[in-house]
């Protein structure tokens, strides 16, 4: 069950520390051992339904508190703790295993989610495979379901009657009186088959997790069913057993069949669903949904990813029609900004004309104004107030590495900012009727924070909750933001931390970290966690870290990212190599003691950079890097490069393995033995390749660990392991 949000009264300002008092420095035992570091901040709020109160949980001591508070005073009223709600279950279960808090936590899916009921007397959630209800009235709970097989998703009709959900690959629904349970599609025992969720590559790649949704009527569901049954499998062992156990993924690479997708509508009763006509089975249904007059939209993305279409079907005939077209040469960006208003006219997004901007249609899909424009782009709509005259949005209208919140006038198309007067990056929560929003926001040297806005004017309410009294008595060295230039001439933004007791006159090695990947960003104004704390340790150890966004990352408009389209691991390299070159200028910069450090995409860009400019680098750090696009998955390489088929040059001109024998700095290479995005494949013939070319090179395999290495179980021996090898090829010897 994912956490509720949670949130401390904190004190509103550091307390002054005499100057004889000793401050503490970041270390990896602190960040990663005892959470010394980390802030109590908000996670998984959920607004009453009336829009006046919300719902939260709270740390306290080593339990947490579900709570119901007062937006407009901050009146709290304590409705249940963790340890209460599983004592409770355990009594009516004693068999059942009682998950911790750090369970809980990390069971980040929605999936797993807790779903509050339309009137807001009760939340719904899944633990230990089961699903629960919570009274928030009394503060009680109990168990719904008690079968072997996990139930997941559940969700609400829209009158509160009847809970649906996805058991064993099949839609069911509760009725919420009597609890009998109906089950309304039938997969016929096949296991490569299933409705209401996504296939793997789906969830992964394209956002997509639960996939069927109540009608407004609560009469029918529309669902989404995945056949898996051509995809390739790829098997993922788990030998640190006794007895291996065996993992079957079905995992569609690369220019390989992929999970065939169609929508359907069913009623309650169950029955055969109408099919909807969707057209080529080749392609992607990302998103769906209902209209506010019962007929059922959904999005349609060929496979090549350069046509993106919102159509509108009939649930009884299944006939559709297009509403509207996307179209690009490169590829469309997926994004969750379609809004419907009550009337039929319905808010969309597109990149058109090369910014991520805000349109609005009639209800036949013809357009009728365009709402943003300008060299910035929108990043998310909340919501709309409840006279439909206001939308309200997230943008870098004001600065590319700031994220702000504006209310926008459908009718004029006039913008006002929300919130406080304050940089950083923002994010909105808009109650139900629009008339709050929470603005949960940070900065690079601000920590997380949260505010009660309200939205007619903009103006701050309330602070809700300010997290940060943690970092009392710690000296966190700054992150500068800054900016170099590409060799085309590009502007690129970075960020630097300098080391402890910075010396213009000594000469510093330097660890260039980089991900690089699209859609990412990794410069914005934003409070950066453990992993600005990670670079921090390197600091103290007396290394510089240096960060920058090159061409093909998020928030500088469609051409700067698809500068990448069809030459992954080329125009970011050269980005890159610009840093490192930019770096060996500076005359602080020892330039023959260079590092390069990233993950995932970064540990791609970390093998692409020690291969492709071996003189650069003196040492480079890679945890689960891809070594060939041929070996990732169809939905994400197909969209920057096309298949092997049509683009073979790009995929061997990107592949670290076809350049092994390049190598000549130290590296390090680290990937978990369960990782089923990136698969420990990449790094077995990523070995095979270096040792064929008889080069040395350092490997740690992490057994029964996914792709997230850094915050896994064995989080600290990973970066203990990164420490001691920079203290080895950086550090050991040098002189100023």
């Amino acid at each position: 069950m994912r956490s509720f949000l949670v949130i401390l009264s904190l004190l509103l300002s550091f307390p002054i520390f005499a100057a004889d008092q000793a401050l503490e420095r970041p270390t990896l035992e602190a960040i990663f051992e005892e959470d010394a570091l980390s802030l109590q901040q908000p996670s998984g709020v959920m607004w009453m339904p009336g829009g006046r109160e919300i719902l939260y949980r709270a740390t306290d001591g080593d339990d947490e508190v579900l709570w119901l508070e007062d937006v407009a005073d901050g009146a709290k009223r304590r409705v249940v703790s963790w340890s209460e709600m599983t004592e409770a279950l355990n009594e009516q279960r004693p068999n059942f295993r009682q998950p911790s808090l750090g369970d809980v936590n990390t069971a980040s899916y929605s999936r797993l989610a807790p779903t509050m009921s339309p009137d807001g007397s009760e939340l719904v959630g899944s633990i230990a495979g089961d699903l629960f209800r919570l009274d928030l009235e009394t503060g009680t709970a109990r168990f719904l379901t008690g079968d072997a097989e996990p139930e997941f998703f559940p969700t609400f009709s829209p009158d509160g009657s009847r809970l649906a959900f996805v058991r064993s690959g099949d839609i069911h629904w509760m009725d919420a009186a009597t609890g009998v349970v109906h089950r309304v599609t039938d997969r016929q025992k096949r296991d490569t088959i299933t409705s209401g969720i996504a296939a793997w590559v789906y969830e992964e790649e394209l956002g997509l997790e639960r996939s069927f949704w109540w009608s407004p009527d609560g009469t029918k569901l529309a669902f989404l069913q995945f056949d898996s049954s051509g995809v390739d499998v790829v098997p993922i062992a788990d030998t640190a057993m006794p007895v291996p156990g065996l993992e079957r993924q079905r995992y569609p690479k690369a220019g390989r069949p992929n999970p065939v997708a169609r929508l359907g509508v069913v009623g309650i009763d169950g029955g055969n669903p109408v099919w909807l006509d969707v057209g080529d089975e080749d392609q992607y249904l990302p998103r769906a949904g209902w209209t506010p007059a019962g007929e059922v939209w959904f999005q349609r993305l060929n496979r090549d990813q350069t046509v993106l279409e919102l159509l509108i079907a009939d649930p009884g005939s299944g006939q559709s029609r297009v509403l509207t077209t996307d179209r690009d040469e490169a590829w469309v960006n997926i994004g969750d900004d379609l809004h419907f208003l009550s009337d039929g006219r319905f808010l969309w997004t597109s990149e058109r004309e090369g910014w991520n901007h805000l349109y609005l249609y009639a209800a036949d899909g013809t357009l009728e104004k365009q709402l943003t424009s300008g060299q910035w782009q929108v990043d998310g709509v909340a919501g709309l107030d409840e006279s439909e005259s206001t939308v309200f949005i997230r943008a870098n209208a004001e600065d590319l590495r700031q994220w702000h919140l504006y209310g926008l006038d459908l009718r004029t198309g006039g913008r006002r900012r929300l919130g406080r007067e304050v940089g950083g990056a923002h994010r909105a929560l808009l109650s139900p009727g629009g008339q709050f929003l929470i603005d949960s926001w940070s900065s690079l040297d601000t920590p997380p924070r949260a505010d009660i806005v309200q939205a007619a004017d903009g103006s701050v309410v309330r602070e809700l909750w300010r997290s940060g009294a943690e970092l009392e008595g710690w000296d966190i060295l700054p992150v500068e933001p800054g900016t170099i230039t590409a060799e085309d001439g590009t502007e690129l933004h970075t960020q630097l931390i300098r080391p402890r007791n910075f010396d213009p006159a000594t000469k510093y090695p330097v660890v260039l970290y980089v991900y690089g990947g699209p859609h990412s960003q990794l410069t914005a104004d934003r409070w950066g966690g453990s992993i600005h704390h990670t670079y921090r340790v390197f600091a103290e150890m007396g290394i510089g870290v240096f960060l920058v966004d090159n061409r093909g990352t998020w928030g500088r408009g469609h051409d700067f990212e698809t500068a990448v389209y069809r030459r992954l691991g080329q125009v970011e390299v050269a980005d890159q190599l610009a840093a490192a070159r930019w770096l060996k200028e500076q005359s602080w910069v020892d330039g023959d003691r260079l590092a390069v450090y990233g993950g995932s995409y970064g540990g791609y860009m970390t093998l692409m950079l020690m291969l492709k400019a071996p003189e650069m680098f003196r040492a480079g750090i890679a945890y689960a890097p891809v070594a060939d696009w041929r070996l990732y998955d169809s939905v994400y390489t197909e969209r920057y490069m096309d298949t092997p088929e049509e683009n073979p040059e790009g995929y061997d001109q990107g592949a670290p393995l076809k350049i092994a024998d390049q190598l000549q700095g130290s590296l390090l290479i680290v990937h978990g033995s369960r990782d089923n995005n990136v698969h420990l494949q990449n790094t077995l013939q990523m070995v095979a390749a270096l040792a064929a070319a008889d080069k040395k090179f350092e490997l740690m395999i992490y057994p029964k660990t996914r792709h997230g290495v850094r915050r896994g179980q064995f989080a600290l021996h990973f970066h203990r392991l990164k420490v001691d090898f920079l203290q080895r090829t950086l550090l050991s010897g040098a002189t100023d």
